[in-house]
């Protein structure tokens, strides 16, 4: 099953911040750029509870908390952190 992938404001805020803090912002960008394509298939089935929500870390670096809407067939990124 395909899902549409919609980031908060909040989720887009955290993401620049975390580029512009970054030594290494293409590695950011590149983890980012696979976020959408990740979430979009079978999301429910991905990834570790978080609290009520869902966590996916990307190349260990990325931190992405989504929310799974499995009647609507949507992810809504919720926050975004980098600890590279």
């Amino acid at each position: 099953m395909r899902y549409t992938v919609v980031w908060t404001r909040a989720a887009l805020n955290a993401l620049a911040d975390a580029w512009t803090q970054a030594q290494d912002r293409a590695a950011v960008t590149d983890a980012s750029d696979r976020v959408d394509p990740e979430l979009e298939v079978d999301p429910d089935t991905k990834r570790v509870d978080f609290y009520g929500d869902r966590l996916l870390i990307v190349d260990s670096y990325l931190h992405i908390v989504y929310r799974v809407e499995s009647a609507a067939r949507r992810v809504t990124v919720l926050d975004v952190w980098w600890t590279g």
